[in-house]
């Protein structure tokens, strides 16, 4: 994979976790903390789930293995949706500035995450965007639900949508 094609779909993580985590405001206490069928029990601990693995895959691509810990473990306070909502923001603007740092070369490099196991750096990275693309479906569906469907969370649109933060009507692609 090259380095155009992975910005691509890291940009796509970023709008789409975005478009959820501002429809998921709209959620009541309620329904953001109470048990629901999600894969980590309510739409809380399903973002900072994703947010935590976005966070802790990426230190590992640096060089830097959290292990088995938790975002939180290192002090960021992840307590509610604005705080999940601003540390998301935060971290997908380091995991758009890291992959933009990225060659070609570096992206093939392999990482060792156990001693039979040393994918290439793209790979993991990849996954952060797949993974993220779960847990966005799983609360696409919940907030559906809830009545606050989030709309649209096109992939083909991930070349010319815009960066969260960039100015451009946030809600889906810049205007061609």
């Amino acid at each position: 994979m090259n380095a155009d094609a992975l910005l691509a779909l890291v940009r796509f993580h970023a709008w789409a976790n975005d478009r959820i985590l501002t429809v998921a405001a709209g959620l009541s206490d309620h329904e953001f903390h109470r048990p629901a069928k999600l894969d980590h029990g309510s739409a809380f601990q399903t973002l900072r789930h994703l947010v935590d693995v976005d966070w802790s895959w990426r230190e590992f691509c640096i060089g830097n293995n959290v292990g088995d810990t938790y975002v939180w473990d290192h002090g960021f306070a992840l307590d509610d949706l604005p705080a999940i909502h601003a540390f998301c923001l935060e971290e997908d603007v380091r995991l758009r500035r890291y992959v933009e740092s990225l060659d070609d070369t570096a992206l093939s490099e392999a990482l060792t995450m156990r001693e039979d196991y040393s994918p290439p750096r793209w790979l993991i990275l990849a996954h952060v965007v797949n993974h993220g693309t779960q847990h966005r479906s799983e609360m696409a569906r919940y907030l559906t639900e809830c009545g606050r469907s989030p709309g649209d969370l096109d992939l083909l649109d991930a070349l010319v949508m815009r960066w969260p933060g960039d100015g451009a009507d946030e809600t889906g692609p810049a205007a061609s």
